[in-house]
């Protein structure tokens, strides 16, 4: 039997070491992000320590992570598994009326945050796209919401992206998008 090597890993959240490594790394890829007040504003910044994390609590994450050969972590995609807090409604996104409550509920999640440290070529996060949404799929989730800029709606709607909403905060524009991963296969 041949086993696939993948190309993706998950975060031990219960290793101090391991979250500090994940942070700093979530920090260099959007620290050069400060033109977008609305992150700033949403994810909590140590700037001193160069660390960023979500407001959705360890616990309630799974975090995929993609190493180069020195381990050093280049891509990191966090995921809201538990939706006990919805980090969309931040924004003023509230869950779609067909998605609040049953099953519908149970097998939903939250993209929390993608980022790319150097290599942002869209051909190469392929297999990190396909390993989450099987991995995600494997666990029962059939939907994921998500938000992001106009700008990068085009990558969102290669990955299979709905646009549900927009809205306007602080002069800043916001999809409110929702991912079908019965259908995703990126």
């Amino acid at each position: 039997m041949t086993t696939q090597l993948r190309l993706t890993t998950l975060l031990d959240t219960t290793d101090a070491s391991a979250v500090a490594d994940y942070e700093r790394a979530f920090f260099r890829g959007f620290e050069t992000a400060t033109h977008n007040r609305l992150v700033r504003w949403l994810w909590e910044w140590d700037i001193g320590a160069e660390r960023l994390r979500t407001r959705i609590p360890y616990a309630d994450q799974k975090i995929w992570l993609v190493r180069n050969a020195r381990g050093e972590i280049t891509d990191g995609v966090a995921v809201n598994v538990a939706m006990n807090a919805f980090q969309a409604g931040a924004y003023g996104f509230t869950l779609p009326d067909d998605l609040a409550g049953g099953e519908n509920r149970r097998a939903l999640c939250e993209f929390l945050t993608f980022f790319a440290i150097g290599d942002h070529a869209l051909a190469d996060k392929r297999v990190l796209w396909r390993e989450l949404f099987d991995d995600l799929r494997t666990m029962g989730f059939t939907t994921a919401l998500g938000t992001g800029s106009p700008k990068i709606f085009p990558i969102h709607r290669w990955m299979g992206a709905e646009l549900i909403t927009q809205t306007q905060i602080e002069g800043e524009q916001r999809n409110f998008l929702r991912f079908d991963l019965t259908k995703t296969r990126r």
